[in-house]
């Protein structure tokens, strides 16, 4: 658009499914300039528009797909796109960030951002080319699941080579309200948490696809290739050979090298939290057993050095045939491997593959067949409620038939599709016990009793729930044991604290506070951990509005709000400051904030299940380990403190109007 800063297109597409109106209106700058994009844009017009009484499977539901200002450009891991609505898995605010090219597309298309209002009365798929948009019957492809979607609307759109067209869909989950449906994209990747693909259900829509061949204009092309590199090579050649270490297994294995490691914390939950121990884990569930099936890459995200979606194959047994991308992706391993104790990667990988194809959030999936398991376990339903199906741990036959039959309501799938809590509400007789959630979503991950500080206090104050993505997924907390740093890199506990916390990118003041001085490093303390949070939370609003993927900042923390900043100003033309970056994250983080509160939440939702305050890890290496309910209110009233917020989570009058906001 003439005039707009550069980064932007300057266009807002809007798309009425009721009255098939397709419209395009200019982004406002002032808007684009507080809130910046993505996870920004996207959380003011939901504040604006949806509020506390609309049902999120109602037509007054909004979904909002919005790009950032470096989306389109070669900044590094800027191949992502952010989707927001209010959520039907807890009724609070759902969002998901989803990557690979689909996102690019959109911009490269002239859009900054789609807002999808009202519901159409029969199934419609949207088709943006360019400039063209239409609304198109898609009764042929309801019913469909994900990857079967994709290839019917490229051969339809007359796709010219594989994956010229970007497809976003949804499966029979989401055609099927299910409670936790997920978007699907390019096969492999999804818009997962939250129950978007719900959303995009109730409104009769089963697709948009999108072809763009627009250039995002860059501002200033020197200035931003020189921040570009910078940011590179702090991500593929950090300071320290543990950093190095951590980028070059992301690009080998993913992030599922962490599962070995949570084992050997004993934060790894098995059989739904009930125990850290499983004797085949070793040997079954591991990078080792990953490695050999890898055989290259597949649906690598636009613009990233990491390069995490590798191939998996598998050659033998009941899933030969089975290829699966993503596949050292660590989240399947936690969510089916543990809390279902499933002990077989090839099986975990067509779980994997299924929640592709239905389009259901592997995070929720997983952690509600768990405790579907543990009520069969304590005989809250039987037989008689399942079909006939016996729910035993690591039954890999029975997670598969659940997923199944979660996605298209039968038996009692239909109850679990509901979610945990929902499901919980129906069954009665206690089984709400057994379904661990924070602001009612599934908890992803590890068993927080055994967890570092900082990790865990990203599932209070996440402003969706049920992880941390949002806030603290991030271990700049940790140091390796002394006795690793003197034997392996001939330096001591003291050193490598003050030159590790130098090398962040976090401001002065904010090091001292988090850190102390001199600095240390100490994930099992508390000290610092509020301020630590809260900058997190802040940094990762920030990067949710350019839109990045957050893991050059969270794992190895090679990138910080200075390298970003300069990035943006070079974009965009506008001069924006790394305090600056971080104040627009505080703003965005607030008005999230000041959503939930209006629809009634507030601290008394910033907390754990009981069963982590009052039951000790019974095993393993972390046996004896639970919460305590005093250190970690205490925890959060200071985090309240340090965001401004008054003792009951909500945003004073004072912290809205230093951010600006009404």
């Amino acid at each position: 658009m003439a005039g707009f800063m550069g980064g932007y297109m300057g266009k807002v597409l809007h798309v009425d499914l009721e009255t098939g109106e397709v419209r395009q209106e200019s982004l406002d700058p002032e808007m684009a300039s507080r809130f910046i994009g993505g996870m920004g844009l996207s959380t003011k017009v939901l504040y604006d528009e949806v509020g506390p009484e609309v049902d999120p499977l109602g037509p007054e539901n909004v979904m909002i797909f919005a790009t950032g200002p470096l989306t389109g450009t070669n900044a590094p891991a800027s191949g992502r796109l952010e989707v927001t609505a209010k959520s039907p898995a807890n009724g609070a605010l759902g969002t998901g960030n989803t990557g690979g090219i689909w996102g690019v597309e959109l911009k490269r298309a002239g859009y900054d951002v789609l807002i999808v209002r009202r519901s159409s009365p029969e199934p419609v798929y949207l088709w943006i080319d360019d400039g063209h948009v239409e609304i198109r019957k898609a009764g042929h492809l309801w019913g469909r699941d994900a990857w079967e979607t994709t290839e019917m609307l490229g051969e339809e759109l007359g796709a010219r080579r594989e994956n010229e067209i970007k497809v976003m869909t949804i499966g029979p989950a989401g055609e099927n309200l299910v409670r936790f449906a997920s978007l699907i994209n390019e096969y492999y990747h999804s818009a997962a948490r939250s129950g978007l693909g719900a959303v995009m259900g109730s409104k009769k829509l089963k697709a948009i696809a999108v072809r763009g061949s627009g250039r995002v204009t860059v501002a200033r092309p020197e200035a931003f290739q020189a921040a570009r590199r910078e940011a590179m090579d702090r991500i593929v050649n950090s300071w320290h050979p543990t950093m190095k270490d951590t980028y070059k297994d992301f690009g080998d294995v993913g992030p599922l090298r962490l599962a070995k490691g949570s084992y050997r914390q004993g934060s790894l939950p098995f059989n739904n939290f009930q125990t850290t121990v499983q004797p085949q884990w070793m040997e079954t569930n591991t990078m080792e057993m990953a490695r050999p099936h890898i055989k290259g890459k597949k649906g690598v995200c636009y613009a990233c050095p990491l390069a995490c979606f590798n191939l998996a194959e598998v050659d033998e047994g009941k899933y030969a045939g089975l290829k699966i991308a993503n596949a050292t992706f660590v989240g399947p391993v936690f969510e089916f491997g543990g809390k279902c104790a499933i002990m077989s990667m090839p099986a975990i990988w067509k779980c994997k593959e299924v929640c592709h194809k239905l389009g259901m959030d592997i995070f929720s999936a997983g952690p509600i067949i768990a405790f579907a398991m543990e009520l069969y376990q304590r005989g809250i339903i039987g037989k008689e409620d399942t079909g006939g199906l016996a729910l035993e741990w690591g039954d890999e036959e029975a997670a598969l038939q659940l997923l199944e039959d979660m996605a298209y309501r039968r038996g009692l799938g239909d109850i679990l599709a509901e979610g945990s809590l929902g499901a919980a509400e129906r069954l009665g007789k206690g089984a709400r016990d057994y379904a661990y959630t924070t602001k009612g979503l599934e908890m992803f991950g590890t068993d927080p009793r055994a967890s570092g500080t900082t990790w865990i206090l990203g599932y209070l104050d996440s402003p969706r729930g049920g992880d941390n993505v949002k806030t603290t997924h991030t271990h700049a907390d940790h140091a390796p044991l002394p006795r690793t740093l003197e034997q392996r890199f001939q330096m001591s506990y003291e050193d490598y604290c003050r030159q590790y916390i130098g090398y962040l990118d976090i401001f002065d003041d904010e090091k001292k506070q988090i850190f102390g001085d001199p600095p240390r490093l100490e994930d099992e303390s508390w000290e610092g951990k509020a301020a630590l949070t809260k900058w997190m939370g802040d940094l990762c609003s920030a990067i949710s509005t350019l839109v990045l993927c957050i893991f050059p900042t969270t794992f190895g923390n090679a990138l910080g709000p200075t390298h970003y900043a300069r990035m943006l100003s070079a974009v965009t033309g506008k001069e924006t400051t790394a305090r600056e970056l971080m104040e627009a994250g505080e703003r965005v983080f607030n008005l999230q904030r000041l959503y939930l509160t209006r629809g009634g939440m507030d601290s008394k939702d910033d907390d754990f299940p009981d069963k982590f305050y009052d039951e000790e890890i019974p095993d393993g290496p972390a046996k004896g380990a639970r919460l305590s309910r005093e250190t970690i209110h205490g925890v959060m009233q200071e985090y309240y403190q340090l965001r401004g917020w008054d003792q009951n989570g909500v945003p004073t009058r004072e912290k809205l109007a230093q951010l600006g906001l009404p």
